[in-house]
């Protein structure tokens, strides 16, 4: 399995990684994507905030239920919109918050304007890529951010090896550069086949570096063609098979997809944590927190 150390992360109280067993997994629902019914202008990020709201409710009530830390993906297209869902998030929550944008612009922007605030511990960058430059390197620093999602994923690095090596030459080299501490390493998803090379990538990054691994099957889950013609009871169960293949491939964190799939995909994650939490009293690994999901939900 490799002679490393696994590497424990702790951001905005919330801790992950560490041996298989000793953490929870950490689900991360996204917020205010692109299509979201509770916004209503993307560009000035204005939402509905009673209807936010309920959905922080029900997911925190999840979380209690079963046990599973959790996190939020904000999604925005523009500056403006995600500060102004970042402060509204701030003030209503104390879980950490990634900045998830497809624009490296909005993202930069949003660093500098939380730059020395209270926030930037609690801020995850999402994600830096292949695609990153020397600028986005400099905002990261700049900002003091240290928390960050490392996405090795390539069209030329699609198997497991070429994942950990892209990994491992280009990406964790330009992290550490930007003073990243906090490393949390997404494989991606290309499809909903290919999550079985994503978890198996997973496993040999984790035995490599060390470092806490996840992925958001998600996006896979939402064009995934066949699955368009499925009852809402057979894709929730589709998904949560697919969820829980992932935990028990040693996933530390699961983009769930949008957060109003709490309800579900918190039972499914639970109830997979536990199994590979009792499995894992085989190796001589116990929880290092008193009430995870096995004592929780089970």
């Amino acid at each position: 399995m490799g002679n490393y150390q696994p590497q424990i992360c702790e951001c905005a109280g919330l801790t992950l990684g560490g041996r298989t067993g000793e953490y929870p997994c950490v689900m991360v629902g996204s917020i205010f994507y692109a299509g979201h019914r509770i916004v209503t202008d993307e560009a000035r990020g204005e939402f509905d905030r009673n209807q936010a709201r309920v959905l922080l409710a029900r997911q925190e009530e999840m979380a209690a239920l079963t046990g599973l830390p959790v996190m939020l993906d904000v999604i925005a297209s523009t500056t403006a919109a995600m500060i102004n869902y970042l402060e509204f998030l701030a003030a209503e929550t104390a879980m950490p918050l990634l900045v998830d944008s497809m624009s490296a612009t909005v993202r930069m922007e949003t660093l500098r304007h939380f730059a020395g605030s209270g926030l930037c511990s609690r801020l995850i960058y999402n994600s830096l890529d292949i695609n990153f430059t020397e600028a986005e390197l400099a905002a990261i620093a700049a900002a003091g951010i240290k928390n960050a999602i490392v996405m090795a994923f390539a069209n030329t690095a699609l198997k497991p090896a070429a994942k950990l090596k892209l990994l491992q030459d280009k990406l964790l080299p330009a992290a550490r550069s930007a003073g990243i501490e906090n490393i949390l390493v997404d494989p991606g998803v290309l499809d909903i086949a290919s999550i079985g090379w994503t978890a198996a990538a997973m496993e040999e990054i984790r035995a490599a570096t060390g470092l806490p691994v996840g992925c958001a099957p998600a996006n896979a889950l939402y064009t995934w063609k066949r699955a368009r013609g499925l009852a809402t009871p057979a894709f929730e169960a589709a998904a949560g098979a697919i969820f829980s293949y992932l935990i028990s491939h040693g996933a530390d964190f699961i983009f769930y997809g949008p957060v109003g799939n709490a309800t579900w995909a918190f039972p499914a994650g639970a109830a997979a944590d536990a199994i590979r939490t009792y499995a894992a009293r085989l190796q001589g690994v116990r929880p290092r927190i008193p009430d995870p999901p096995l004592n929780r939900f089970l």
